[in-house]
């Protein structure tokens, strides 16, 4: 079994320990976004048992869960999500997964998946190939309406423009929930115009640049945060501590980490009124930048998207280094460490191009939340 996360996020075990206690609450993380499934044309693959091993691996208990896309259909996929679910003592909560290309059988679909005990949709419109507007999904989204259930889209890289549309849904279906994944990245300039106006969006953690990060946690309020890993092809542990840094970074106390690993969540599936905890907190605890730790993150970055392709991050890994090479301050020395066991992970693995990933992860993370060392 492949655990997520598993071995190269030990790196990460003591800052999950550090920012876990200066976290001033204990907390229950419910994590919005994990996947399953075997025929994933990217050739990830996810079980049920390996998104549970992956909780635990985080110290974490429960999880919604949804079919990675699936070419000959969703329905048996659907099954299995729900299937899962009902053998995980309440782990595990499912999503139906609907290709809105299939017309009125993906509404069917949907209603089917509701009937059946899925707590909400979820809709890719890259990896589906549909456009928005699209007359299907305004159908769903009526339907979520009608149950009061979320509707999670994906809204990582590969589809601009998701923003307008979504704004407008929200609008019309008031009781729906709409969940952007990855942090909304495809449109947040967009959005975060947009969402104090609309208390039904909501905007999932599924997503790894800091810098990303810190532009949702400013500009979003924090009550329409909420944690994600999107394991399989994330890792809790590493999850966890981007959102509690980046919290803490920017000024959120107990109460914020509260609704955004699990109390908000919690309240979304139930059909209750979300928690409102005031307006985005806006970059004033963001403080001096440090040009070379920001050169640090670029590099790092980038060395992140060369291992996740594949191929080989050592010169700018060494490029950061040499950025953070004379600066001062506690933080920069743990990055920099960090960024020396990647090199080290890389050396030790010569055939696992990713062996350095969460070390160069967690160091741009350092990098960018200094308030949080």
């Amino acid at each position: 079994m492949s655990v997520p996360g598993e071995p190269f996020d030990e790196v990460l075990a003591d800052l999950l320990a550090e920012a876990l206690a200066g976290a001033g609450t204990e907390l229950d993380p419910f994590d919005a976004h994990t996947h399953l499934g075997q025929n994933d044309p990217d050739g990830v693959k996810g079980t049920p048992e390996e998104i549970l091993a992956g909780l635990d691996r985080g110290g974490q208990r429960r999880a919604l869960i949804f079919p990675m896309q699936e070419p000959g259909g969703y329905p048996p996929a659907n099954d299995a999500a729900l299937a899962a679910c009902e053998a995980s003592g309440g782990r595990l909560l499912a999503l139906g997964r609907v290709d809105p290309n299939t017309g009125d059988a993906a509404v069917a679909e949907a209603e089917r998946c509701f009937a059946a005990g899925a707590v909400g949709i979820k809709l890719h419109p890259r990896s589906d190939s549909f456009d928005l507007p699209h007359p299907i999904v305004e159908r769903v989204v009526a339907l979520a309406h009608e149950h009061r259930a979320p509707v999670l889209f994906h809204a990582g890289r590969g589809f601009p423009g998701l923003g307008e549309e979504v704004a407008h849904l929200a609008a019309r279906y008031p009781g729906v929930r709409m969940i952007l994944a990855h942090a909304g990245i495809s449109d947040l300039g967009h959005l975060a115009g947009v969402v104090a106006e609309a208390p039904n969006i909501f905007f999932d953690t599924s997503w790894w640049q800091v810098s990303d990060m810190l532009l949702l946690f400013t500009s979003v309020p924090p009550g329409r945060i909420l944690y994600a890993s999107d394991m399989p092809y994330g890792c809790a542990r590493y999850s966890a501590v981007r959102d509690l840094r980046c919290a803490a970074q920017v000024g959120l106390g107990p109460d914020a980490l509260r609704s955004i690993f699990s109390e908000q969540l919690e309240r979304i599936i139930s059909g209750d009124e979300p928690i409102d905890l005031g307006p985005a907190p806006g970059t004033r605890g963001l403080g001096e930048r440090d040009l070379a730790a920001e050169s640090g993150i670029a590099y790092l970055a980038g060395a992140a998207m060369v291992m996740f392709r594949g191929f080989d991050p050592t010169e700018p890994i060494k490029l950061a280094r040499l950025a953070l090479h004379g600066a001062r301050g506690g933080f920069i020395a743990q990055a920099d460490a960090l960024a020396e066991r990647a090199l080290e992970l890389l050396a030790e693995n010569p055939d696992v191009p990713r062996a350095g990933a969460y070390a160069a992860l967690g160091a741009q993370l350092v990098l960018g939340t200094p308030a949080a060392s």
